[in-house]
């Protein structure tokens, strides 16, 4: 799974879980448990794909549950709890195309409004209908239909 030894200082590589660093939106996050191996020389780390991908999901995890906003998965649960698509839950959330499967890949955060918009759905999902029928009135653009649109697409939302 490592090698034997290391490619740096060609010291001894043992199996490790010390939490290992990593940078997130300029911030360094500190993730337990991820196991991996280590130089006992130098401290050269070595991933295994599927450790290097564990290590991403887990910090990006992390960074959203410091700053408050919904982790990946609860942004998925949210949209389908309204049996939508990404791309019908963008319409309803006035977002721009393959901006949900973003958030629900952890690949970009959401915004602290956008956030905020997602967990007053869940908590009163009588909303998203009131976001379809135009009570809420968003002018329509050349890249938005108007909401008047939206509510066809979408009925009984």
């Amino acid at each position: 799974m490592y090698p034997k030894r290391c490619a740096a200082c060609g010291g001894r590589v043992a199996t490790s879980t010390v939490a290992l660093p990593f940078c997130v939106r300029g911030e360094t996050v500190e993730v337990p448990d991820i196991e991996h191996g280590a130089c006992t020389g130098c401290g050269e780390v070595y991933l295994s794909l599927d450790a290097t991908e564990r290590l991403q999901t887990e910090a990006i995890r992390m960074s959203k549950a410091a700053r408050g906003l919904l982790a990946p998965a609860e942004i998925r649960d949210i949209r389908r709890s309204f049996s939508m698509s990404q791309a019908a839950f963008e319409d309803l959330l006035g977002v721009g195309p393959k901006t949900v499967i973003r958030w629900e890949k952890g690949t970009v955060f959401q915004s602290a409004t956008a956030d905020r918009l997602m967990r007053l759905l869940r908590m009163q999902p009588g909303l998203s209908r009131a976001l379809l029928s135009g009570e809420l009135c968003v002018p329509a653009t050349a890249d938005r239909p108007p909401i008047a649109v939206l509510a066809k697409r979408y009925p009984g939302r």
